[in-house]
């Protein structure tokens, strides 16, 4: 059998069997574990399009990345550190190459040659449901078990948080210690606050992905009649501010569903929106913009490009270019995480360049002498301003994200013109 997932009648009946059974279960987590793990396998074979040799590619990355966990969390911190070095490059580059080969087509060419029949230059023959979230999972567990951080997990919750089904599809990005507790004993809150906090967080999901969504849609700029030569400046700028929107509405929707869904269980899963686009500067918004993988680029991209690179005594006495650099490196592994088309890179090379110019004003605005301009930064009036540029500052670059580069050039000479 095969469905949706969130928009099926048949997954929200398989839902609310599987939290019936979760909540029987509940005070022997022996018998939790598997049966998550069980359910979570047979949710995934219900997706559209996930095979079984898609499952067992995933089950064999899922014991590879274990198995390294393993071997680090089985050594003391103090010795062998040349090994769990050579280790853990080992269990990141091969979980790497794993996503690479699902989600890159010119990786795929070099395997099966030309793109498949009738499909584009960079398309893929083969791609896989969910491998960017369940691959950055295995990363984190990987990293944290090197940093010894990561006791002996057992197998089977190892395997139900790889699995698990209301984020698999599109997150949020959670974290082995905030999803291990809950499998390890009796849920720490009631059943009438989990069913009562997740029923509502499933409404607001339902409401934003078939109500707001569906009267938003039309206004994308991909759904334009026109042809992007022939529209005015206007028509393009609504375009993308309806692209923004229907982006927030459909992806915090799913988050809400996941999130939902998850504590119907009784399992915690991260929030992943806050707001964003309330927020008075492009850093603001991308902490509380897909919380879950800004938080993750943070801490396994940025934070260590930064610590090495700050081995470089010029990038050491100016913090300021070093912390910058870090950032635009950061957001330029997001956009190729995104997609492999240069669009992409430029995506995150404009919100790079964007965070790097504000980090420069911040720090000259902070040396204004001038009192009444001091109290107009502190103040609500430059609050909204600061939302209203930021969000426009993001609608815009959505164009970088939507249209490839022959595009891109039609819709900025309108603007410009």
């Amino acid at each position: 059998m095969k469905f949706d997932f969130y928009s099926s009648l048949a997954f929200w009946g398989a839902l609310c069997v599987i939290v019936v059974l979760v909540r029987l279960l509940g005070k022997r987590p022996v018998l939790r574990r598997p049966f998550l793990v069980v359910s979570s396998a047979l949710m995934i074979l219900a997706i559209p399009g996930f095979s079984l040799k898609n499952f067992g590619a995933l089950f064999v990355l899922t014991v590879f990345s274990f198995s390294v966990c393993r071997v680090l969390a089985g050594r003391r911190p103090t010795t062998g550190i040349k090994l769990k070095r050579a280790v853990s490059t080992l269990g990141i580059l091969g979980v790497l190459g794993f996503l690479a080969f699902y989600k890159y087509g010119f990786i795929q060419a070099l395997f099966f040659g030309a793109p498949p029949p009738g499909g584009r230059p960079g398309s893929r023959a083969i791609f896989m449901i969910g491998v960017s979230y369940f691959s950055f999972k295995m990363i984190h567990a990987i990293v944290e078990a090197y940093k010894g951080k990561m006791d002996r997990a057992p197998f089977l919750t190892y395997l139900s948080y790889i699995l698990f089904f209301p984020s698999f599809i599109s997150g949020p990005i959670n974290r082995f210690s905030g999803f291990a507790p809950a499998l390890a004993g009796p849920a720490s809150t009631s059943i009438k606050a989990d069913l009562k906090s997740g029923a509502e967080r499933i409404v607001h999901g339902l409401f934003k992905k078939f109500v707001l969504v569906p009267l938003i849609h039309p206004y994308i700029l991909s759904n334009q009649t026109q042809d992007l030569s022939g529209l005015s400046a206007g028509s393009v700028l609504l375009g993308l501010y309806a692209y923004a929107l229907y982006f927030y509405f459909d992806f915090s929707g799913y988050s809400d569903l996941a999130l939902g869904s998850a504590r119907l269980m009784g399992v915690p899963l991260p929030e992943n929106f806050n707001n964003p686009f309330l927020k008075r500067n492009i850093r603001e918004l991308w902490t509380n913009w897909h919380m879950s993988l800004t938080s993750w680029l943070v801490d396994y991209i940025y934070w260590p490009l930064v610590r090495r690179m700050r081995e470089t005594s010029y990038l050491r006495e100016h913090p300021v270019l070093l912390s910058n650099a870090g950032m635009i490196v950061t957001f330029i592994a997001c956009g190729m995480w995104h997609g492999e088309t240069a669009n992409f890179l430029v995506w995150g090379v404009y919100h790079g360049l964007g965070i790097s110019a504000l980090t420069i004003y911040q720090r000259l605005k902070r040396k204004v002498a001038n009192p009444a301009l001091q109290r107009y930064f502190r103040s609500r009036a430059s609050a909204i301003a600061g939302a209203v540029l930021t969000f426009n500052f993001f609608a815009v670059g959505l164009a970088f994200f939507v249209l490839d580069l022959k595009s891109l050039k039609v819709v900025f000479a309108t603007i410009l013109s």
